[in-house]
């Protein structure tokens, strides 16, 4: 797999990516505005960035869409709001000033914002969004190294460090250093679901690809490896 970003007028920065088993030359958009385009390795860059100039118009109305339906998704957090996935006890405090700050501590989260603004602001909203994320990060932090060594010690795995990343699309990954990367998000996933990427990524210390005996050796961890990783698709890292 090869990779390279580059910059295009109206769109921004746009990841290309040349696969053995592509064909075509493919555009994937996020819902954060990302664009992703994977080629064959027999294209050049040149063609495909052709190709997403020729696209721009589409891909500018893609990104709106996008964007609102996201928006329509995500609920309105406030006092009423249940998130079972979070420890942290979240506190919203009006206060006189113009901008919004955040505390965390002692396994609270508290949001300060203007009192002359509305708390289901967007403003606002994103910025307790950003507050649930540091939360998730502390608690991350504590929970998944340990899982990580008491999973590891159980099925005789060996790996160097677990790394904690807020990344976009990937819930975990495995480095040729065998460096354990993990996702804050795991911490909105059910126990069995943590339990499944956290032992993907360190079987990969043992097989490097997704080829049938890497399937098979999951199984004997996990029970019915392909299952979860279907049931995963139906959670999205973006959607808190």
């Amino acid at each position: 797999m090869i990779e390279k970003t580059v910059f295009v007028d109206e769109i921004g920065n746009v990841l290309f990516i040349k696969r053995h088993k592509v064909k075509n030359i493919n555009i994937r958009l996020y819902a954060d505005g990302r664009v992703k385009v994977t080629l064959p390795v027999f294209s050049s860059y040149s063609q495909a960035i052709k190709v997403v100039r020729n696209k721009t118009p589409w891909i500018l109305k893609q990104r709106t869409i996008l964007r609102d339906k996201k928006q329509k998704q995500q609920i309105v957090i406030n006092n009423e709001t249940n998130l079972p996935f979070l420890k942290h006890k979240i506190k919203f405090v009006p206060v006189n000033d113009t901008r919004a700050k955040m505390e965390i501590y002692n396994g609270t989260l508290k949001i300060l914002y203007p009192e002359g603004i509305n708390i289901e602001n967007k403003r606002i909203q994103d910025f307790i969004r950003m507050g649930i994320i540091e939360a998730m990060r502390i608690e991350a932090k504590n929970f998944l190294p340990q899982r990580v060594e008491k999973l590891a010690g159980k099925y005789g795995f060996s790996y160097r460090k677990v790394f904690i990343k807020n990344a976009k699309t990937l819930w975990g990954s495995c480095s040729s250093k065998n460096n354990i990367n993990l996702n804050l998000h795991l911490m909105r996933l059910p126990e069995r679901l943590q339990d499944y990427i956290i032992l993907h990524e360190l079987a990969h210390t043992v097989r490097r690809n997704h080829g049938p005996q890497f399937w098979k050796q999951l199984d004997l961890y996990v029970g019915d490896a392909r299952l979860l990783a279907k049931e995963l698709k139906g959670y999205k890292i973006d959607e808190l």
